[in-house]
């Protein structure tokens, strides 16, 4: 049997279960609580079975944890597109999205639905004629709207059970005769 080399001090073990206290993100949670538990002499196979990860996954979180201390087992995932713009480019494409119109920016775009109002479509157009980029999620162009300062028109419902204009207008009357 392999002798385990990886064992965690009771103050390690109390650091990390009050950062498990502190966190909100669950993937973090899962690796503090993988490496708490495997530090604590649990079985590797008890370990994988808890954090539903794989034995290699889990020895990759403990090899963080060695080398960087809990800030190793942070996420550093932050999302595919978020270095598509940097900050400059994104404070000037919010500029231009502020100071024209799809008709004005993209002028010569015949499939454009309006000239007046950007929407998600335009906006993507845009971003790739000004800068090259593509995001591959509709909802990346609707945070660059949010974050350039715009709001979103909701479709007014339309009741197909309500009457015609008419209709109201002698109901109208009628109650006002009563």
């Amino acid at each position: 049997m392999k002798h385990r080399q990886f064992k965690l001090s009771e103050e390690a073990i109390r650091v990390i279960e009050e950062r498990e206290r502190e966190t909100r993100e669950a993937l973090e949670l899962r690796r503090l609580q993988g490496v708490r538990m495997y530090g604590s002499g649990l079985s590797m196979t008890l370990v994988e079975q808890v954090t539903g990860a794989a034995r290699r996954t889990v020895a990759d979180w403990v090899k963080a944890y060695q080398k960087e201390g809990i800030a190793g087992l942070k996420p550093g995932w932050k999302g595919g597109n978020h270095r598509k713009l940097s900050g400059e480019k994104r404070f000037e494409l919010g500029q231009r999205l502020q100071q024209m119109t799809p008709g004005q920016a993209l002028s010569g775009q015949t499939h454009l639905q309006s000239d007046a109002f950007w929407t998600v479509e335009t906006v993507a157009t845009a971003i790739e004629q000004w800068y090259g980029v593509r995001y591959r999620s509709r909802e990346s162009y609707r945070l660059v709207l949010i974050k350039a300062g715009f709001s979103f028109q909701q479709p007014e419902g339309i009741y197909r059970s309500r009457p015609n204009e008419a209709m109201i207008a002698d109901f109208e009357g009628e109650t006002e005769k009563k």
